[in-house]
């Protein structure tokens, strides 16, 4: 009798007759859980995870308007709402939930400190959140908050924005948080013109997330970071990004050490530009952009070295046609510079540096001073000797 009665169950289902038990709505806790898994597999490289976010914080948004009074009386329903809006969510959803009042008191305060600071109101956020220990809350959200704290403290105190960015980083590893952090965190070491503290946490950036869908354009601006801050100054700080470039991968490595060459080259610090432009030339091809750059960039330190007609040779080797503008005015101007210092040193002491061209740009004018300088101290340390011998 039973068997027969489940057999006719069943059967009723599968009939459609009978209708299934309505599955229980995901939690927004939950769902905000999802969603830092997903900004995870970004921060891994994963493209369709990227795609896939927008969608998910459309669900988080629905769910959140939708969900009854009683939801907010849980905890993870109102911290989830906070991670939410941390994550890239729409502010006036927290906004819309704030003025229902149906956010228990003791939730509000945090959750009315992450909306400021979203929002950009630095001096309430600063008031709800300054107070808040992160490592006494729910771990999906401590690493934000920390975050939070962090650039809210950067105006004021960097050593304290910068431990906070420690902390956010120890307590969402592999998280995206951890890379957001791990970026500011650069930025702001390099503003402290802590050379060594950079190159190392630009290597840990490299070998952790290296493969981020936000990794090469960050890559990139590491050169320019350094170069502004001065962290290369000579060949031994250039030394200490040994390690940190040997762990990019090719092409990073050589857009690296083109754009150092290229700044240095310019500003006069011809024996940093020889290195990282020879270094460059090791990983590309000889009929390449990247190739004819760097044979530039060599060529502009050797023609102050002992090596002066091979850099004079080098300088006819570069393919123009591959250079772009800025170089192409770069070459012209350093090929004059070297046949400037073919002359006689009584000469050369006495002359003015070449003037540049109007076709010139800035770059190039700069090249010209400081290589024009550079040859005119050697020539005039010289009592009639070749302006090919040692300097």
């Amino acid at each position: 009798m039973i068997r027969r009665v489940v057999v006719g169950a069943i059967a009723l289902l599968a009939l459609g007759l009978v209708p299934a038990t309505p599955a229980r709505a995901q939690s927004i806790g939950a769902m905000t859980s999802e969603l830092q898994a997903l900004q995870a597999k970004m921060a891994a490289g994963d493209q369709a995870a990227f795609a896939a976010q927008p969608e998910r914080l459309k669900a988080i948004s629905a769910a959140i308007q939708a969900a009854p009074p009683e939801t907010w009386q849980t905890k993870s329903e109102t911290d989830g709402a906070i991670v939410y809006l941390l994550s890239g969510g729409r502010a006036r959803d927290i906004v819309q939930l704030l003025r229902s009042g149906v956010v228990p008191q003791s939730e509000a305060p945090l959750m009315r400190g992450a909306l400021d600071y979203i929002v950009g109101d630095e001096v309430e956020a600063h008031t709800l959140l300054d107070d808040v220990d992160p490592r006494t809350l729910d771990l999906r959200l401590a690493a934000q908050i920390a975050f939070a704290q962090s650039v809210l403290a950067s105006s004021k105190d960097v050593k304290k924005a910068i431990a906070l960015l420690d902390l956010a980083r120890l307590l969402a590893p592999g998280a995206l948080i951890e890379e957001v952090a791990l970026r500011r965190e650069i930025a702001l070491v390099a503003d402290q013109r802590d050379v060594d503290r950079f190159t190392v946490l630009c290597r840990q950036y490299a070998t952790r997330f290296g493969r981020s869908i936000y990794a090469e354009h960050f890559v990139q601006s590491l050169a320019p970071i350094a170069l502004k801050a001065d962290l290369i100054d000579d060949l031994a700080s250039f030394q200490k990004f040994h390690a940190f470039v040997t762990s990019l991968t090719p092409s990073a490595r050589t857009h690296f050490l083109l754009t150092v060459a290229h700044a240095e080259a310019v500003n006069g610090k011809f024996g940093v530009a020889s290195v990282a432009s020879n270094e460059a030339l090791q990983d590309v091809a000889s009929d390449s952009a990247e190739a004819a750059r760097g044979k530039l960039y060599e060529a502009s330190a050797r023609i102050l070295t002992p090596d002066y007609d091979s850099g004079v040779a080098e300088l006819r080797s570069v393919a123009e046609e591959k250079l772009d503008k800025q170089d192409q005015a770069l070459l012209g101007a350093v090929r004059g510079v070297a046949a400037y210092m073919r002359e006689m040193p009584s000469e050369a002491a006495s002359a003015n540096p070449p003037p540049p061209t109007a076709k010139q740009d800035n770059d190039a004018v700069a090249s010209t001073i400081a290589l024009a300088e550079v040859a005119l101290k050697r020539n005039a340390d010289k009592d009639g000797a070749s302006p090919k011998g040692s300097p």
